[in-house]
């Protein structure tokens, strides 16, 4: 798992648990998963994914690709 820090580096904010929104134009089609748990900080809002939430999207990504989707919208949540 990789390590999520708990200050951000671009700011110095405080990071903490939360949900976002994932979007991707693949040029055939639009991603958009919603309710990607994620880590944010709470002043500059800039977001960082585990290793477990990259793998679910790269999933989600590879399977809309496979079936050449225009519009593909998932919740996590």
């Amino acid at each position: 798992m990789n390590h999520i820090p708990t200050v951000c580096p671009l700011c110095n904010g405080k990071i903490k648990p939360g949900t976002t929104t994932f979007s991707l134009d693949l040029q055939s089609g639009v991603i958009v998963v919603r309710k990607v748990p994620a880590h944010i900080c709470q002043q500059c809002g800039e977001e960082w994914l585990d290793d477990e939430q990259a793998a679910n999207l790269e999933k989600i990504v590879a399977r809309a690709r496979q079936q050449n989707v225009q519009l593909e919208m998932v919740s996590m949540g």
